[in-house]
């Protein structure tokens, strides 16, 4: 069984076992390889002054080659019971002596290779030399078994066995203890767990053992039960809500097995399927069945894609009931797998919608669109041929006005030129009075004869140089401009598309009335640029004269209107009316901006052509008087 498998309070034992005996060993081990070396270490120190006694005793019977007083020096050494075995060597290697508790023992060994001593065989060997005036005559062997490490060897692991004993038993004791401290609390989590999850009551709580971090543990526990039974509440309730909502809403649910093939719909689907109680069995082929023949092509591609793509199935049909009534439903649905791993879709969940209130008003909707379109192309019609003839009256009333008009006009001249002296100066006035009526009258049926041409005219669209009618017009106005001081600002305009005599009108036009309205400033300033925002140039005007108030702009372009007084300013009111009829016959559009007493901007825009066109070589700026 793994560890992980175990029940907690074994497991706690364990694990305390586990950390003592691992403690108690290491500690064990450690202390008997520490007396093992220090006993060795003993050992040998004891040896070498053996040794070196005997070494220096026995100087004379080497370097005089005395077999017996050899011998009788190395028999002292039967007071160390740990000496198995002792020889004398003279300088030359030979044995000259010998010593073994074991009188028996003759394979004594040739002259040993090294001096010092060495570990063997489970014995100690030492060899010394013996040295006379530092001159080595002769070597004394001395071989010591090990038995007394041996012995403390198995007294210390009988030491260690009884105290791991009665460790282990402490442990168990204290593991016991310990266990029940700490897995108490975490069982009680456990049952209060399989508790909630068998009866589904959230209203259980854990009984809480101490302030320590299981303490803490039981408390963020109840808090996450009273959090999941107050959300119970709230999910109960919304699916309540959820409930009402769909029934009032006409709505449906269902839900696709797709490993089973097998469908589960509510009772509302069902009867928005025209399906009796009982007669459904769930089976994918049936609800394609209840489609419309015609419809089944389109919902079966749809949730093929839903099933392959995993798309959002979004998809409407008529579904015929057992009466014979045509329905439209709209089926909508997600394609969902069990587990974020799962490496396909096994279900589909949705929802069936009633549409065939809205597919009915969108029909009606549809219809009445239809009609309202062709009354009002019918009015259109109307209002094109009504505003053709218009225009054809005007032209035809300001023509037929010119004729009387020269009348007047010459028989007033007549009268001026040959009995105004004969005139009182009331007479006179009154004569001035008529000329001048006739000369405005003469201008506004100009004004009339244009604005209806610009309803006749077409168009000849071409690419056009503004920059260059604009200093044709500035010197056009020149004779005006010569008792003024007005400083003139034109930048240089790209190339545009529209019709060279039309849009000469309109900055005719609009300079006109920059000069006029700058009048009355003794230093005026009329400044002509552009901007090219988005796929169109605006053209802008602007000058530094009397301005008008912005609530009247939208009677700024109407025919005949006027913001200024006649006394003040000449005009008839029809030049912005034209200009705003040519902009908008190009596609382009016209407004103004001003503060009174401080000048004006009028702007308009056209389509754009091309690239900028070469800078012109006369002046853009400058002062003219």
């Amino acid at each position: 069984m793994k560890l992980r498998n175990v029940p907690i309070q074994r497991k706690l034992t364990i694990i305390i076992m586990l950390t003592t005996s691992m403690v108690l060993a290491v500690t064990s081990i450690a202390f008997i390889t520490y007396e093992v070396f220090s006993f060795r270490s003993t050992l040998v120190q004891e040896m070498k002054t053996v040794g070196a006694v005997i070494a220096a005793n026995s100087t004379a019977a080497v370097a005089f080659n005395d077999e017996g007083a050899a011998t009788e020096i190395l028999s002292a050494l039967r007071a160390e019971e740990n000496v198995l075995s002792a020889a004398l060597y003279d300088a030359n290697g030979s044995l000259l002596a010998r010593y073994s508790p074991d009188a028996s023992k003759t394979d004594f060994p040739p002259l040993p290779d090294f001096t010092g001593y060495r570990f063997e065989q489970g014995a100690l060997l030492l060899v010394q030399p013996v040295e006379r005036a530092e001159t080595r005559v002769g070597t004394l062997f001395i071989q010591s078994d090990l038995r007394d490490i041996y012995n403390r060897l198995g007294l210390y692991g009988l030491i260690v066995a009884l105290v791991m004993a009665g460790s282990f038993l402490m442990a168990f004791v204290i593991s016991r203890w310990v266990q029940r401290s700490i897995s108490h609390p975490i069982l009680e989590l456990a049952q209060t767990a399989r508790t909630v999850s068998e009866k589904k009551d959230y209203s259980v709580r854990a009984q809480k053992f101490g302030e320590d971090e299981l303490g803490e543990l039981t408390n963020a526990f109840n808090d996450m039960l009273r959090q999941l039974g107050n959300r119970d509440v709230e999910l109960f309730a919304s699916r309540e809500r959820l409930k009402l909502a769909l029934s009032a809403s006409q709505t449906g649910t269902w839900e696709w097995n797709l490993e089973a093939n097998q469908m589960v719909w509510d009772e509302f689907t069902k009867k928005l399927f025209g399906i009796d109680r009982g007669t459904f069995s769930g089976g994918s082929g049936q609800l394609i069945e209840k489609f419309h023949p015609q419809d089944r092509p389109t919902i079966m591609k749809a949730v093929e894609a839903t099933l392959l793509q995993g798309k959002e199935l979004k998809v409407e049909g008529r579904v015929i009931w057992p009466d014979g009534s045509e329905h439209h439903l709209a089926l909508r649905g997600k394609a969902v797998s069990d587990g974020p791993e799962a490496a396909k879709f096994n279900r589909v969940t949705g929802v069936c919608l009633d549409i065939t209130d809205r597919r009915r008003a969108e029909e009606r909707i549809r219809r009445m669109n239809a009609e309202l379109e062709e009354r009002v192309l019918r009015r259109t019609s109307e209002l094109t041929a009504s505003h053709q003839e218009m225009e054809a009256f005007t032209y035809s009333v300001s023509h037929d006005l010119r004729a009387p008009l020269r009348h007047i006009t010459a028989f007033a001249e007549i009268l001026e030129e040959e009995f105004s002296e004969n005139f009182g100066e009331e007479a006179r006035d009154y004569l001035q009075r008529i000329l001048r009526g006739t000369e405005s009258m003469s201008q506004l049926v100009d004004d009339l004869l244009n604005l209806a041409r610009i309803g006749r005219q077409g168009l000849s669209l071409q690419k056009v140089d503004i920059n260059i009618i604009l200093h044709e017009i500035v010197a056009d106005f020149q004779p005006e401009m010569k008792e003024r001081n007005i400083h003139w600002e034109i930048e240089y305009i790209p190339e545009v598309s529209a019709d060279p005599g039309l849009i000469r009108q309109v900055l005719a036009n609009l300079i006109s009335n920059a000069i006029k309205y700058t009048r009355p400033r003794k230093e005026a300033t009329i400044h002509i640029g552009s901007d090219i925002p988005d796929g169109e140039i605006i053209i802008f005007i602007r000058d530094n004269g009397v301005g008008f108030d912005m609530k009247f702009v939208d009677k700024l372009f109407g025919a005949f209107q006027r913001l200024h007084r006649s006394e003040d300013f000449e005009g008839t009111g029809v030049g912005l009316a034209l200009t705003e009829r040519i902009v908008r016959k190009h596609g382009g559009r016209v407004w103004a901006q001003s503060e009174l007493g401080k000048g004006a901007t009028f702007y308009f825009s056209l389509p754009i052509v091309g690239k900028r066109l070469k800078e012109p070589e006369f002046e853009t700026a400058g002062k003219m008087a």
